[in-house]
């Protein structure tokens, strides 16, 4: 696998688990139900999917554009 293929793949993930993430906080918000452990951990999994992201252009630092 190229770092290409590997980065979009790592970019793809990142994305689904931020996605999962949201979707469980707002079902949770619409069943009023936004608070205690259950929020902080969903809270706590949209944020580190957020670092992650974050993270990966320093990650993939030697790519290029034109890869």
């Amino acid at each position: 696998m190229s770092r290409r293929e590997e980065f979009l793949e790592r970019a793809i993930e990142l994305h689904h688990e931020f996605i999962e993430a949201t979707s469980g906080m707002q079902a949770m918000m619409r069943e009023n139900k936004a608070v205690g452990p259950a929020w902080d951990a969903a809270v706590a999994r949209q944020i580190a999917s957020l670092d992650a992201w974050m993270e990966l252009p320093h990650k993939f630092e030697d790519l290029r554009a034109d890869d």
